[in-house]
């Protein structure tokens, strides 16, 4: 009987072993779980940190530029008048054309059109002038960083006819006032 204990005891003692062992691995197993999960969540938190240092480095960026903005925006309002002034911008073209030694055939405007995204209105502008390449050339440049922000959306350059080295352009623009 006393053999009997003794066998009882060691199975016992071999099956309460197994347990802990099992447990011990179940345990671990959990713990390696929940180390993933936080190493995902670090890993996340990481990558909203990076992206909010990256914001904080652009909004300081455009802090420290804020008064080359300031320049921009305006200089960008001197271009664009509070009314449409269609005459003296007629009259504006029409002198850049005859300083570059080009004739005006035609200019145009078309009706006014306002965006509700916007605070300005665009005015449509065709134009067809004549004259040598070098002075188209000098106009369109003009034109560019001229007194009036003035958008050109199309140009087509042609021979102007006979033999000469006359060019035609036409140009399809779009000026703004800011009422």
């Amino acid at each position: 009987m006393e053999n009997l204990t003794v066998t009882i005891k060691n199975n016992l003692k071999v099956i309460l072993t197994g347990l802990a062992i099992i447990l011990v691995g179940i345990l671990i197993y959990m713990q390696y779980n929940t180390l993933v999960d936080l190493q995902a969540e670090v890993e996340e938190e990481q990558l909203a940190l990076d992206s909010a240092q990256d914001l904080l480095s652009r909004r300081l960026d455009h802090q420290e530029r804020a008064g080359e903005y300031e320049k921009r925006l305006e200089y960008a309002e001197s271009k664009i008048p509070p009314t449409a002034k269609e005459d003296e911008l007629l009259n504006y073209i029409q002198r850049l054309a005859r300083a570059h030694d080009l004739q005006a055939q035609n200019i145009s405007f078309g009706a006014h059109q306002t965006d509700e995204d916007e605070d300005y209105v665009t005015i449509p502008l065709d134009l067809t002038l004549q004259g040598e390449y070098s002075g188209l050339r000098q106009m369109l440049k003009d034109l560019h960083g001229g007194e009036r922000a003035i958008r050109i959306d199309d140009l087509n350059i042609s021979r102007a006819g006979g033999n000469g080295t006359s060019l035609q352009i036409n140009i399809s623009a779009n000026t703004f006032y800011n009422p």
